[in-house]
């Protein structure tokens, strides 16, 4: 049986897709972005997720013949908990434990992240800008610190890259989409207080996961204004 194909069905930016997708890149595996719009294709699709909610991994098998076997995940701890077990991006031997572990990172990063999503709906503009501030000072570095303890080498698991690097780096370039221009992300701001987890971040950057994030990350569809604090979309 060959190698499976993937097809990634999300909206036009990074979002929620970026880590999947980013795993995929980096990993040499063949997928296509197949993407949905707010206004047109969304509404019609919505009805038809399990859940109401995307991305949505499709993963299609094919035994060298012209059948097809065809499956779909949905929900991003279930699709990244799967791309990290079948491409490889689990610690050591990967065993349950090991897997565990991994995840136990990914969980507390993407919990991380989501302490910012209630700022990015703030309705002024003043309210978004304080939010962001408070985040970036006081919420980043408590997380942070604690995942500087437990680096262990040049990696979270010591000579591995699993998908808990890449889940750091994904934390990275969103904080760079949002805060470059003013000089706010806390990995630059606050560099000398995390340096395991700025060497994780240099390394993917100067490798295939920086390929990825400068070549295969964007669609132009949206942008973040930092005169707004708020993502909106690109003039054409």
């Amino acid at each position: 049986m060959s190698s499976p194909s993937y097809e990634v069905h999300y909206f036009p930016s990074p979002g929620r897709a970026d880590l999947q997708r980013m795993m995929l890149d980096v990993t040499g595996a063949q997928y296509k972005n197949v993407f949905l719009y707010y206004m047109t294709t969304w509404p019609e699709v919505k009805e038809t997720m399990p859940f109401g909610m995307v991305p949505k991994l499709v993963v299609l098998e094919s035994d060298g013949s012209r059948k097809v076997r065809h499956y779909e995940l949905v929900e991003c701890v279930a699709i990244e908990t799967y791309l990290a077990e079948v491409l490889d991006l689990v610690p050591g031997t990967g065993t349950a434990f090991d897997r565990a572990e991994a995840l136990s990172v990914l969980s507390s990063l993407s919990e991380l992240e989501d302490k910012l999503r209630p700022s990015l709906w703030l309705p002024t503009l003043e309210a978004r800008k304080t939010g962001h501030t408070t985040y970036c000072t006081e919420t980043v570095p408590k997380y942070l610190k604690y995942h500087e303890r437990f680096v262990s080498g040049d990696w979270y698991f010591g000579d591995k890259m699993t998908v808990a690097d890449l889940k750091l780096y994904q934390l990275y370039l969103w904080y760079e989409d949002m805060y470059a221009t003013v000089g706010q992300n806390p990995f630059k701001v606050l560099a000398a207080d995390f340096p395991k987890l700025n060497k994780i971040v240099t390394a993917l950057d100067k490798g295939k996961a920086g390929t990825y994030a400068r070549s295969r990350r964007e669609f132009g569809a949206l942008i973040w204004s930092a005169e707004q604090w708020i993502s909106v979309p690109q003039r054409t």
